[in-house]
């Protein structure tokens, strides 16, 4: 009864946040799937320690809501602008918390770490994971590349496309070859080793929780230059197919050996002979005893409310707005894709669906019958409650493995009055083509190209429960050679301004 008269409501109040974590560990990009693991390693440490712990007596402790209050400050902000990814992260507080409050400081001496696990359950920000992933992918084709070139493996990279010299076949680096998933799931295994298993000694942990970091990325650069030796040996298909899962193995074999030949080395080293000191009887004059209920019942006062404004949504529009965009649009015509892209597009739509945070988007291209060279590529998404989820338009660019070389918000008189439209100007790695994007946030009477006047329009309306329905548009061309700047932006300009009043009618 102690326990529910606590767990119960909290479990209520976080019951959105924590499916929103489990609907993230099953997420199609795999990272977070070591968070099915988090529970069941907290409960058998807690478990095997049990003869310690019971000992200790449980009391209320107020302090506890040093934690608990902030956490449940921020679930509620979280709420209130629908924003999970911060109701979720609230957790990291409100575990530890409510632990403080109900059992006391001696009840937890040596049960904190176990509390700690709960920063390994909760999911990073779609946008921040999507970074992470960017930046370690970078790290594994060019250290993968350049190991492999040392190797004789002959490679030339062209973005994420890794070429063998003297062959046209070239082995493709896909956003699941970041090495995030493996790191995440390293540092876990890392924090498990150092916290409940041997010596307890700070300066240990500290080393295998710091050097799980480069040692899962090292692996990985190690990993992709052996795919390239395949590749170079065996040929593409081996190398994406056998060699893939044997590379994948050995890699995940090696850091784990790594990390524990790591732990033998430490031990060896810092070890000490340790006397067995009986342990002290309890001695003072009794804490003075707190109940629980009035805490219980402020909890229970607040999960209703919380658990209201967390499943509450504002209903959302149909999911095929983005479809129903012109096929004709300022004299460009939609191209179909080829049967071969087709289907990569398919096989890569759960992940596009994961990263934009709705799957009402298009990605198309559009050319000009008159002058074929003049080509417009449209990323076109609409969101409801969701909107939080679109990110600035850079993001998708840098992941496109291109150098942004300018980024600012100008004037579009041509899209209306005090209207402005995000304008990036960016290089190709691969080949070098700079690419011009313009980019608008719009709702049926409300347009911008800043990510930061879009953020202010919706905040204090998702507030309320009154937020719009709207979308963000982001064309762009490729500059020929020798083209001037402007008369690539005046191209964008013409296209978005036929475009606008297509996806404002879509939203009536």
């Amino acid at each position: 009864m102690r326990a529910l008269a606590w767990l119960v409501p909290l479990c209520l109040a976080y019951a959105p946040a924590l499916w929103w974590c489990v609907e993230r560990w099953n997420a199609p990009s795999g990272y977070f799937e070591h968070g099915y693991l988090v529970v069941p390693i907290g409960i058998a440490v807690v478990w095997w320690q049990r003869a310690a712990w019971r000992t200790r007596p449980a009391a209320v402790d107020v302090r506890g809501w040093w934690l608990l209050g902030p956490a449940l400050l921020l679930h509620l902000s979280g709420v209130l602008w629908m924003i999970d990814s911060l109701s979720a992260a609230s957790l990291c507080l409100a575990v530890p918390g409510a632990a403080w409050l109900v059992l006391g400081r001696q009840r937890l001496r040596g049960l904190w770490p176990v509390l700690g696990l709960v920063l390994f359950a909760v999911p990073a920000p779609i946008y921040v994971e999507g970074r992470a992933a960017f930046v370690l992918k970078e790290i594994a084709v060019q250290g993968g590349a350049w190991l492999g070139n040392l190797a004789g493996a002959g490679i030339v990279r062209s973005g994420a496309n890794l070429h063998l010299t003297g062959t046209r076949e070239s082995l493709f680096v896909a956003e699941a070859c970041s090495g995030l998933r493996s790191l995440l799931a390293l540092v876990l295994l890392a924090y498990c080793q150092a916290c409940f298993l041997g010596n307890p000694g700070w300066v240990r942990r500290v080393a295998i929780l710091l050097t799980s970091v480069p040692i899962a990325v090292g692996a990985n650069v190690v990993r992709i230059a052996s795919l390239c030796v395949l590749a170079r040996v065996a040929g593409v298909p081996f190398a994406e197919g056998q060699g893939h899962t044997l590379a994948n193995t050995v890699e995940w074999l090696a850091a784990v050996g790594a990390l524990l030949g790591l732990d033998w080395w430490l031990w060896s080293r810092l070890a000490r002979p340790v006397l067995a000191v009986p342990a002290p009887a309890a001695a003072g004059l009794p804490a003075r005893r707190r109940r629980l209920w009035p805490h219980a019942l402020l909890l229970w006062l607040l999960a209703g409310p919380l658990l209201f404004l967390g499943t509450y949504r504002p209903p959302a529009g149909p999911g095929d707005r983005a479809e129903r965009l012109p096929v004709q649009v300022a004299g460009y015509d939609l191209v179909p894709r080829a049967p071969a892209e087709a289907r990569r597009f398919e096989q890569s739509l759960p992940r596009w669906r994961e990263l934009l945070g709705t799957p009402d988007f298009v990605w198309r291209r559009y050319r000009r019958s008159a002058t074929p060279q003049a080509r417009i590529q449209l990323v076109a998404l609409f969101h409801d409650s969701n909107w939080k989820s679109v990110h600035p338009p850079r993001i998708c660019i840098e992941g496109s493995d291109m150098d942004i070389e300018q980024d600012d918000v100008v004037p579009a008189p041509w899209l209306g009055t005090g209207v402005s439209a995000g304008r990036i100007l960016a290089r190709a790695r691969a080949d070098g083509v700079r690419y011009l994007t313009l980019s608008l946030f719009g709702t049926r009477d409300w347009a911008s190209g800043s990510y930061t006047e879009f953020t202010m329009h919706h905040l204090p309306r998702a507030f309320w429960r009154a937020n719009e329905s709207g979308f963000l548009l982001r064309v762009e061309t490729p500059l020929a050679a020798g083209e001037e700047l402007a008369a690539a932006e005046a191209r964008c300009g013409a296209f978005l301004a036929e475009l606008l009043p297509a996806a404002r009618e879509l939203l009536r």
